[in-house]
């Protein structure tokens, strides 16, 4: 009894079997995936690092028929500053929602260093006045491929 023994499978029962291997890899694949997602390190929504060219670059709202800039300061890879100049005390009486909506937003970009962020739905028009002109200056910024 110690000869030779010979196992007989049918193809039905390989092409079962190489059907569920395949699609415990697939939910194994798909389980790593989500419970593992890729970190994010100056990077943006498309994956790509962030590359500036250094300096400060500024965008301009107008309110009340004057302007108000907003200054980005940039180098190689990161945001290094955000801020509002040139606001009279007369656009801060007629908009007073506007430096601590902009304060906001540029604690928001510092942290996630990119301008691809949610914008605050307390006040959506100040916010997204504030958000365009942040993208703008740094679309300046960005290296041009």
């Amino acid at each position: 009894m110690r000869g030779t023994k010979f196992f007989v499978l049918k193809m039905n029962d390989l092409i079962r079997i190489g059907l569920f291997v395949l699609l415990g890899l697939v939910l194994l694949i798909l389980a790593l995936v989500f419970l593992f997602p890729g970190r994010s390190n100056n990077q943006n929504e498309q994956g790509v690092h962030n590359m500036f060219v250094p300096g400060t670059y500024t965008s301009t709202i107008v309110l009340n028929n004057k302007p108000v800039e907003v200054r980005v300061t940039v180098d190689e890879t990161e945001i290094l500053s955000i801020y509002m100049t040139d606001m009279a005390e007369i656009q801060r009486v007629f908009y007073p929602l506007f430096e601590p909506e902009f304060t906001n937003l540029a604690e928001a970009v510092m942290t996630s260093q990119t301008a691809v962020i949610e914008p605050s739905t307390d006040w959506p028009v100040t916010a997204g006045i504030l958000h365009q002109a942040v993208k703008a200056a740094l679309e300046m910024a960005a290296v041009q491929p």
